[in-house]
């Protein structure tokens, strides 16, 4: 059983947490793996365990999901709405095998230009299509399954899944949503207009998301709190469920409210 430790070295820079988590995963009879830029390391892994806040989840399932490998999370952050495990709990880390395997949704944006795909890219909390540095509102136009849901003027809008409403969304004043659900959630940052809420919709639906026919300001486009990429004059966005489920280890007992109560003490 192979298990591959990612390790955000900044939240555990002597690597005192790394240690115990192995030494428990050992007794679970795992052989661990630190990963250490090799992205190949995870073929044919069993789980992942990200040692971290929810950025370092985001970017190791970044390389779990494509390869179909489990991962966990344990708290070591500012935030850990993502996280199943606190440094406290290691001691259950004995038992990862008897873990159940929850899939969580996760969306896939296509760019695109004069109806040709420009390019494909995968999010597990969001997109969010903003301003960038200006100070300035924008304008998108959004339509769900080609029905307008109107045009949304402010610093953005973010496309997240359930258990990305507990991310940038949430900041945004976005409601709190059980990551066992399939929706797309739809939340305005900063909007111009008090009238202006979050929607929730079906996973089903398709998501078309392009800047207004005036608006001649800088749009980007950023997935999980990556880079930005600016969309060029043209483009449009259309976002959607993606095939692909990201796959999560879940203790048991593991209460997802629980979680958010103590970070919204």
């Amino acid at each position: 059983m192979k298990i591959v430790i990612f390790t955000n070295r900044h939240k555990d820079p002597g690597f005192a947490v790394t240690r115990a988590a192995e030494a428990f995963l050992r007794e679970a009879g795992a052989d661990c793996l630190l990963y250490e830029g090799d992205e190949s390391v995870f073929d044919g892994a069993y789980a992942a365990l990200s040692l971290g806040g929810d950025g370092t989840f985001l970017r190791c399932a970044k390389l779990t999901m494509p390869r179909g490998v489990p991962i966990l999370g344990v708290h070591l952050g500012h935030t850990g709405y993502l996280s199943r495990i606190r440094p406290e709990g290691l001691e259950n880390l004995r038992h990862i095998a008897s873990f159940p395997v929850r899939e969580r949704s996760a969306l896939e944006a296509s760019i695109m230009n004069g109806g040709n795909e420009v390019q494909m890219i995968t999010a597990v909390n969001d997109f969010v299509f903003s301003r960038g540095m200006a100070v300035q509102t924008v304008s998108l136009d959004l339509e769900a399954d080609g029905h307008a849901l109107g045009s949304f003027l402010g610093d953005g809008v973010i496309v997240s899944t359930a258990l990305g409403s507990t991310g940038y969304a949430l900041s945004a004043g976005g409601p709190v949503i059980d990551p066992r659900l399939d929706i797309l959630l739809v939340t305005p940052i900063c909007s111009h207009t008090s009238r202006t809420h979050s929607f929730v919709l079906a996973s089903k639906r398709t998501l078309s998301v392009a800047p207004s026919h005036a608006e001649r300001r800088h749009i980007y486009l950023s997935a999980d709190g990556g880079k930005p990429r600016q969309l060029e004059p043209g483009e449009s966005v259309t976002v959607r469920a993606s095939d692909r489920a990201l796959l999560c280890l879940e203790p048991e007992g593991h209460r997802f409210f629980d979680n958010v109560r103590i970070h919204r003490l």
